[in-house]
């Protein structure tokens, strides 16, 4: 069943139309008319016009001169609102934040530049369907009063999901026409549509009624889609983002042969043998898909350091696909986040196989600092770029890491997933004493050295240890951290205040256990 709309003032609305007009050909002086600027076209409203994002409408109307709309909406417990602050005469808008298997009623109002209403205020009746069977449960907690405003985006059993403080579902985007492709990655962009990147296949963008505005894909490895763009490198993968200047940064791999290569992360005195690395290449890319600078880790770092997980066969089926034979690969550094600093204009970079997080410079490639464990890095070379713990006390690294975020403070919050925690060939922790926390980390660029001011995870009355998958993003009007336990049972999305000891003020548990990254949105509206 389709969602349904009903204007129960068309016909009066309609005579009205024909009133002001005729008033306003006559030279009537009405305060309401004097500029002459009358509804040409009469407000629709269109429900799902994407049929894949069911919960958004679309409105559309015409004015002879500038006019701006107002909307409110409301379920019979809520009422919401939204003024659309750009003038035009030509008006296609969404209207976001219905909610499932409700009765809504839409309020339009239309004001000339002069601030008085062109008719009288239109009225929608909308019924939304239900939650498709295969949805995900949705079970939430929280202390709204407490909580980031806004609506938390998330990803789950084939859906972009948002809901609101309460755990209401307010907007959802199937994305199985993707056919389980996607890395999970999405974020808002600086325009308010979502950016989500499909494993070494495509990047999308979104609109919020589920259009495809722009679609991209690396050369190496994808013919792409009608229309979709060609970037010059070999795949996509784990996480792209948009810069301030409209570039997107997208993590790319290649593959180089090294002789001599470490064959075991678990026996030092294993044999070496000639090896196929995958080493992550980061690429900046302008919009219609040039290519404006591209950096090897593989050149940056060393090559021969492993870690455990460092010789998994991750990229063997990509590499295949490619050449068309059954190849054997090392995932040396696994690299899972990529971002620019634009205070220093540097990049940041994830390398979860190296335990690592990099920071270097975008005008130049040369090494700033490496965030992580001592241990197997060649000291002569590396050891100047090694951040030292401020103090010993209760330190340790982060093992595996995901999603390194920057606070207005300038501080780096970081998912620790904490596998292993240890290095080769020092025994590992076993995952049932291990736990993942978020973690804050203050860096001091010019003595290299590295403080945690705080974290949430270890010491807490409930611990979560996810092996794979995470996130921690800073939330900036109330300074929490909204974070990710992606890959628990079930998958949990926990906001906190950063506070020690933390106050949780949102719980969200999912009856799956996969969700890759949440993303807290001020509003559903661009």
């Amino acid at each position: 069943m389709r969602n349904f709309v009903h204007s129960t003032k068309l016909l009066r609305n309609f005579v009205l139309i024909l009133f002001i007009s005729f008033v306003s050909i006559s030279g009537c002086n009405n305060s309401s008319t004097t500029d002459a600027n009358v509804v040409s076209r009469f407000p629709t409203l269109i429900m799902a016009p994407n049929p894949s994002t069911p919960l958004a409408g679309l409105l559309e109307l015409e004015t002879s001169g500038l006019s701006r709309v107002s909307l409110t909406v409301s379920d019979g417990i809520d009422l919401w609102s939204n003024d659309f602050e750009e003038f035009n005469s030509n008006h296609s808008l969404p209207v976001l934040g219905f909610k499932p298997n409700r009765n809504h009623t839409v309020t339009v109002s239309v004001q000339g530049i002069n601030g008085v209403d062109l008719i009288e205020p239109v009225v929608f009746d909308v019924i939304t369907d239900p939650l498709p069977e295969e949805f995900p449960a949705i079970s939430v907690t929280s202390i709204p009063e407490l909580m980031e405003p806004g609506v938390t985006l998330f990803e789950a059993s084939g859906y972009l999901i948002a809901v609101n403080e309460i755990g209401e579902v307010v907007w959802y985007h199937d994305i199985q026409f993707f056919a389980g492709t996607l890395d999970r990655d999405v974020r808002r962009m600086n325009n308010g549509n979502l950016l989500l990147l499909l494993a070494r296949g495509r990047i999308v963008e979104l609109d919020m009624l589920g259009n495809v505005i722009n679609m991209w894909h690396p050369t190496g490895s994808e013919e792409g889609d009608p229309g979709s763009i060609a970037v010059d490198t070999l795949a996509f993968h784990h996480e792209v983002s948009e810069m301030q200047s409209g570039n997107l940064l997208v993590l790319s791999v290649e593959f180089r042969r090294f002789s001599d290569y470490p064959t075991s992360a678990f026996d030092p005195f294993a044999p070496t043998e000639s090896a196929i690395v995958a080493g992550d290449v980061i690429v900046e890319f302008a919009p219609d898909g040039t290519v404006v600078n591209e950096w090897s880790l593989l050149d940056v770092l060393d090559p021969y350091r492993i870690n455990y997980s460092s010789l998994l066969g991750i990229y063997d089926g990509f590499l295949e696909s490619v050449v068309g034979r059954p190849v054997e690969t090392i995932d040396w550094s696994h690299g899972n986040a990529v971002i620019h600093d634009p205070w220093d204009d540097s990049i940041i970079v994830s390398l979860r196989h190296q335990d690592a997080v990099v920071k270097f410079s975008r005008q130049t490639g040369e090494l700033i600092w490496i965030l992580g464990p001592h241990e197997n890095w060649d000291l002569e070379e590396f050891g100047q770029f090694l951040l030292t713990p401020q103090s010993d006390e209760e330190f340790f690294f982060q093992y595996h890491q995901h999603a390194p975020d920057i606070t207005d403070e300038g501080t780096y919050i970081i998912y620790d997933n904490g596998n292993n925690r240890a290095s080769p060939f020092d025994p590992t922790l076993p995952d049932s004493e291990n736990f993942s926390r978020a973690v804050e980390y203050s860096i001091n660029p010019i003595t290299k050295e590295v403080e945690i001011l705080w974290e949430y995870g270890q010491f807490e009355d409930e611990t979560l240890y996810t092996f794979f998958i995470g996130d921690a993003d800073y939330q900036p009007m109330t300074g929490n951290v909204l974070i990710t336990f992606g890959g628990t049972q079930p998958a949990r999305l926990i906001e906190v205040t950063r506070t020690t000891p933390a106050q949780k003020v949102f719980d969200l548990s999912l009856s799956e256990n996969f969700t890759y990254r949440s993303e807290r949105l001020p509003s559903l509206y661009p």
